[in-house]
């Protein structure tokens, strides 16, 4: 049940911040390397995958609290 929430969370994300998350925690690539495949700044990535964790956290939350 509670990787069905994460993968619905995760689901849920725009399509930039889903695909850096994915490549950080599922690919287990670094930011640096998120950067180049991305053609960005590692801050960049770095920005978008903590947004990705703090949205990905409010859903697991909210879903929690409707219980």
């Amino acid at each position: 049940e509670q990787r069905e929430l994460l993968d619905k969370a995760i689901a849920a994300l725009p399509e930039v911040q889903r695909r850096r998350f994915l490549l950080c925690h599922e690919y287990n690539f670094n930011y640096r390397q998120i950067a180049e495949i991305e053609h960005c700044r590692p801050q960049s990535i770095k920005h978008s995958v903590i947004r990705a964790r703090e949205k990905i956290k409010a859903e697991i939350e909210q879903y929690r609290a409707g219980q």
